[in-house]
C-alpha cells in the first residue's frame, strides 16, 4: 500500500511573519519544535504498529484472549481491529488524534487491517497510514476446555420426599435445570453448563460446572415444583494454595404430587399443585383448597386419582347422587360434586376411602 507522507497543512501568511527554518533554510510562517512543519514531519513517526500480529479465538464459543483472560469480544473482524488497536503505539505530544481502522479478510484465519492516524503537533496536522496482518489462532478457551474435560463444581441430586419421583417430574426438573443454566450463562457465568446427567429409578444426578449456578437452579425448581434443598461440601483438591470444594445439592421434591388424594385437617383433598403453594379440591364439598407449602404438614396419603374406579350412576338428586359401591355393589348415596352433569345409567369414576366415596 502506498504510504502518504507526513505533509502538514499550513496557511498562507504575510511576509512580515516569515521565519527561516534552521534545518532547510526555507522561510515559513509556522514552526514545529523550532523547525518548519516539513522538516519536523520528516522526523515524526506518528505511530508504530508491528507488521504481523497474533490473536487467539476459542473455536467453540468465540471468546477472545485479551489482556490475559478470555472475553466475549464479537466477530473475528472486531477481534482483528481490537488486536491492531491494542498494539498501536502513538508517541506523547500528539494532540487531537483520530484513528481509523478497516479490516479485510484474506482467509478465515488471516486479516489485513488498514490503519490511518491523524494528529496535531503545535497546531499543525500530520497524517500516516499503514497495514498490519492479524493471524488468528483458533483453540479452546479455559471454560470450553473444562467443559470438554468433564469439569464440575457441583452435583444436583433430584429426589422426592418419602416417595419415588415420576418420570414426568424428573423430565420437568431436567428442563428447569437447562432453563436456569441458560439464564446464568447469559448473565456471564461461563461455568453454567451441564457436564453430565445420570438418571436412576429414584431420581437423577446432574453434574454442573458452576456451584453458584447450582443455587439458582435449585431455587428455580422449588419456585415451580416446590420442595427443599440441602447443601453439603466435599474437598476436591487445591488451586493456588487454596482448598477447592464441590457442592452437593440434595434436592427433594414435595411428598405429594398432582393427582394425589390426601387426608388433611378433616378434609379429603385432591392435589392439583404442590409447589411453594399447595392447591387442590376438597372432595367433601367441592370447594377450592389452598395453603402455603410450609404449613402443609401431617397430610395422610390415601392414593391417587389414577386408582379411581368406574361404577354405575343410579340416580341424581338435588344435593347427592346414588351409585353402586365399586366393591360391594350396594346402592349408596354420596356428595354430589359441583358442575355435575352425568346422566343416570352412565358410568362415572369414584375414589373410595375410609372417609367415604367421592365422585371425581
Amino acid at each position: 500500500m502506498t504510504q502518504k507522507s507526513n505533509q502538514p497543512e499550513t496557511k498562507t501568511a504575510s511576509a512580515a511573519a516569515m521565519i527561516v527554518c534552521p534545518e532547510c533554510g526555507k522561510e515559513t510562517d509556522k514552526t514545529v519544535k523550532n523547525v518548519c512543519p516539513d522538516c519536523f514531519g520528516k522526523r515524526l513517526n506518528l505511530f508504530d504498529l508491528p507488521e504481523v500480529l497474533h490473536a487467539r479465538i476459542c473455536q467453540r464459543c468465540g471468546a477472545h484472549y485479551y489482556k490475559s483472560k478470555w472475553e466475549d469480544m464479537g466477530t473475528p473482524e472486531e477481534v482483528a481491529m481490537l488486536t491492531a488497536e491494542s498494539h498501536l503505539a502513538i508517541p506523547d505530544g500528539i494532540e487531537n488524534i483520530t484513528v481509523g481502522m478497516h479490516p479485510y479478510a484474506r482467509s478465515p484465519y488471516i486479516f489485513d487491517v488498514l490503519v490511518d492516524v491523524e494528529g496535531e503537533v503545535d497546531g499543525v496536522k500530520y497524517y500516516k497510514d499503514a497495514k498490519t496482518e492479524v493471524r488468528i489462532k483458533r483453540e479452546a478457551c479455559e471454560m470450553c476446555s473444562r467443559r470438554a474435560g468433564g469439569y464440575f463444581e457441583g452435583i444436583i441430586q433430584i429426589r422426592a420426599n418419602n416417595r419415588i419421583p415420576t418420570k414426568e417430574e424428573v423430565t420437568e426438573c431436567l428442563k428447569l435445570v437447562e432453563e436456569s443454566m441458560t439464564a446464568q450463562l447469559k448473565k456471564g457465568d461461563k461455568l453454567a453448563f451441564v457436564t453430565d446427567t445420570m438418571t436412576f429409578k429414584d431420581g437423577a444426578d446432574v453434574y454442573i460446572g458452576s456451584s453458584k449456578a447450582g443455587k439458582h437452579v435449585c431455587k428455580h425448581i422449588i419456585e415451580v415444583m416446590g420442595g427443599t434443598v440441602a447443601e453439603s461440601y466435599t474437598l476436591a483438591g487445591m488451586k493456588d494454595g487454596k482448598d477447592i470444594y464441590r457442592t452437593t445439592f440434595a434436592m427433594k421434591l414435595p411428598e405429594f404430587k398432582k393427582g394425589d388424594v390426601v387426608y388433611f385437617e378433616d378434609k379429603v383433598i385432591e392435589i392439583k399443585n404442590c409447589g411453594k403453594r399447595v392447591t387442590g379440591i376438597n372432595l367433601m364439598n367441592s370447594s377450592n383448597f389452598f395453603i402455603d407449602g410450609e404449613h402443609f404438614k401431617g397430610a395422610k396419603l390415601l392414593g391417587n386419582t389414577a386408582d379411581a374406579k368406574e361404577t354405575v350412576l343410579v340416580s341424581v338428586e338435588e344435593h347427592g347422587i346414588q351409585i353402586l359401591d365399586p366393591e360391594t355393589f350396594e346402592t349408596v348415596t354420596i356428595q354430589k360434586p359441583m358442575s355435575f352433569n352425568a346422566l343416570p345409567g352412565s358410568e362415572i369414576k369414584v375414589f373410595k376411602t375410609e372417609y367415604g366415596i367421592f365422585a371425581l
